[in-house]
């Protein structure tokens, strides 16, 4: 048999075809073809974050199926649903009005795994003793609706079903796929066994007043947990709000959120981001706690934490809003600390901020020495900074006997900012302390400071800093609010603070302060004029013991790279100098009034069981940390630096590899079924 006349230009035309389906998939976009897509996808929103249905909480009930819950048992008018042992069934995509009480039952969702399904609670008061009142066993997406103006509640027993506890039911509102709770409504939920809400997949709030009351997590997740507008009151055993995904983040963007726990307030697995909203948060461990990163980008937060305000196990990063912790261990903990802006007050038990990375120290109580805070672990090559380059920073730690208000292993890098410190002037409360003596530095290149504690271990700015800085040593302690002023030779006043503490050193720095210019240090009615002769001078003063010592001018201790110091003058790595006494011996070190804390009695925060997740790509090797000289122009630096986290998260930005959509895999199989049509065609009409 003979080939097809035409076969030539058939092979040619098929070719043609696939060809120009997979240019048109590829550059779509470019030629204006609009994408199609599921009508409830991120796409169909203008937020990276919520889609238009997640934040959609009002209903025209016509057509729906209407379900009246009538003690021990239910009564459906419509169809898709089904009363069944007690309770009922929801089995089709729909929306459902729930309106009354059901004495010990449970309503149901098990519909296709495609189907979205829509609940308008009514007024309706759920209790069921061995399960769970309000079960999604199968959807793609189940939208629960708070109807305006009412009142919702649901409550479980103490103990569920072997039935219930094999399918690892675990909240008084179980999801194992989607779920949005949204309207303006409220639901009250009293768990007395696990969780209160228990989803599986991703879990958004977008509106609502929901309180929640549970022996474990009050709201525990899985895959996800966004938050928008909603008015939240959380009583926890454990955590508040938790998010269990390694992978996944727990944002919140607003709402009004109350949480006391005996867990952390808010514990993500993965990334937490806040951007906004009002916290009030009690915590018998931590604040905040995130096993990779922290950023807060807005909010006004408080929060009263027996462990530490906010931890996080690689990175915190703050850049607006206002922070208030006013009862904490640690303030703000992590490998990394970027604080660029907003409005933060600290009144920590021990350290305000601390960067615990880069030690080979591996004991003591966690965060001490370099150990990650959750293993009592020694890192041992991890770098850990603290930058500031903006906002407002208040730190006072009235009770310290061994504390620091900025605390790295690694750098202290200022750039900008307001920051006022304030700790007792005995022992070794060091207002600033750094890792000198394993090469760390403390540059200041903007920004304002006045830092009070004691002078025994204080260390001064680094020799590398672009902005001048008088490190004082008044060579007595000053009673609690004495003021402390900077001022010109002119006579005006560039720095003032009333720290609540008394101290024994002081650390001072502006950007008006000039090199070979002459200033005034006040405290109290006392005062002393200090010659800028490096660019961070040392002084001790002439008021107390150790008077004639050391003149005005400034005398360094001895830096890292082993320069030589005076004899009995200075700390290695440029700590300041402890004042002598009459007869030149150096005095013995303060009695500290009591015994130190017993830090073996303190719980430790829990063992989370491996790395943190990759949700930040900090520390990215290669790129270039811009640190100031003396003349003010920049060196740089090979080193790393932590991303605009919540930047990337606002654009959405590609954060890794992303599963192809269902879409994309329909567009790439009509390309193959085309060509392979084509193929057999051709087979057909050969010899």
């Amino acid at each position: 048999m003979s080939t097809h006349k035409h076969i030539d230009l058939i092979c040619v035309a098929v070719l043609a075809c696939t060809l120009l389906l997979t240019i048109l998939f590829i550059n779509g976009k470019s030629f204006g073809l609009e994408v199609i897509v599921d009508w409830d996808a991120e796409g169909s929103s203008d937020s990276v974050f919520f889609t238009l249905n997640d934040r959609d909480g009002s209903w025209n009930t016509a057509g729906a199926t209407r379900i009246t819950l009538a003690g021990d048992h239910a009564e459906v008018a419509g169809g898709g649903a089904y009363a069944y042992g007690g309770g009922v069934v929801i089995a089709q995509a729909g929306r459902y009005v729930l309106s009354g009480s059901l004495t010990n039952g449970s309503v149901t969702v098990s519909a296709d795994s495609s189907a979205k399904v829509w609940l308008l609670l009514d007024g309706v008061d759920i209790r069921c003793e061995d399960s769970a009142c309000l079960i999604t066993e199968q959807a793609d997406k189940v939208f629960l609706t708070l109807a305006e103006g009412t009142e919702n509640s649901m409550s479980s027993g103490a103990s569920y079903s072997e039935a219930a506890a094999a399918d690892n039911i675990g909240g008084v509102l179980f999801s194992r796929d989607d779920l949005t709770v949204n309207g303006s409504g409220s639901l009250s939920i009293t768990g007395a066994y696990k969780h209160g809400i228990d989803a599986n997949d991703e879990l958004v709030i977008t509106g609502g007043s929901i309180s929640v009351e549970a022996p474990q997590d009050a709201i525990h997740a899985n895959d996800g947990l966004r938050i928008e507008n909603a008015e939240l009151k959380l009583r926890a055993g454990d955590e508040g709000l938790n998010l269990q995904g390694e992978e996944a983040l727990l944002y919140i963007a607003s709402g009004d959120i109350e949480i006391s726990s005996e867990g952390a307030c808010i514990k993500s697995a993965g990334g937490l981001l806040v951007e906004g909203g009002s916290f009030r948060l009690r915590s018998s461990a931590d604040g905040i706690h995130g096993a990779d990163s922290v950023v807060i980008t807005g909010g006004a937060l408080t929060i009263h934490a027996s462990d530490d305000g906010i931890h996080a196990d690689k990175a915190v990063s703050i850049s607006g809003g206002s922070l208030k912790i006013p009862s904490c261990y640690e303030g703000v903990e992590a490998l990394t600390i970027d604080i660029s802006g907003g409005e933060i007050e600290i009144y920590p038990a021990d350290d305000g901020m601390n960067a615990y990375g880069g030690s080979s120290f591996g004991f003591g109580p966690p965060g001490m020495f370099g150990q990650n805070a959750d293993t009592g672990e020694g890192e041992t090559d991890a770098e850990s900074w603290i930058h500031i380059s903006g906002g407002s920073i208040t730190i006072v730690n009235k009770t310290a006997r061994d504390a620091d208000g900025l605390d790295s292993n690694g750098d202290i890098l200022i750039s900008g900012g307001s920051i006022r410190i304030s700790l007792p002037g005995s022992g070794s409360n060091n207002a600033i302390d750094y890792g000198s003596e394993s090469g760390g530095i403390c540059e200041i290149s903007g920004g304002d400071v006045v830092a009070c504690g004691a002078g025994m271990m204080a260390e001064n700015f680094s020799d590398g800093s672009a902005q001048c800085s008088i490190f004082y040593i008044p060579g007595y302690t000053a009673s609690a609010e004495t003021t402390v002023t900077l001022k010109d030779a002119a006579g005006k006043v560039l720095l003032s603070y009333t720290p609540p503490c008394s101290f024994s050193s002081v650390a001072l720095s502006c950007p008006e302060m000039k090199l070979g210019e002459t200033y005034t240090v006040v405290i109290g009615d006392r005062e002393e004029q200090i010659t800028l002769d490096t660019v961070n001078t040392t002084n001790a003063g002439t008021g107390g013991f150790g008077a004639g010592q050391m003149g005005p001018g400034g005398v360094r201790g001895n830096r890292p790279d082993g320069m030589e110091r005076p004899e009995g003058m200075g700390h290695p790595g440029g700590r300041g100098m402890m004042p002598a006494g009459e007869d030149g011996v150096m005095p013995s070190p303060p009695d500290f009034g009591g015994e130190m804390p017993d830090f073996a009695g303190m719980p430790a925060p829990p063992d989370f069981g491996g790395a943190p997740p990759e949700f930040e790509r900090e520390h990215q090797s290669g790129e270039q940390r811009t640190q100031p000289n003396q003349t003010g122009s920049a060196q740089s630096e090979n080193t790393q630096h932590e991303p605009d986290t919540a930047a990337l998260m606002a654009e959405g930005a590609d954060t890794g590899p992303q599963p192809v959509s269902r879409e994309t895999r329909y567009m790439i199989g009509a390309c193959f079924l085309i060509l392979a049509a084509g193929v057999l065609f051709a087979a057909k009409y050969k010899v």
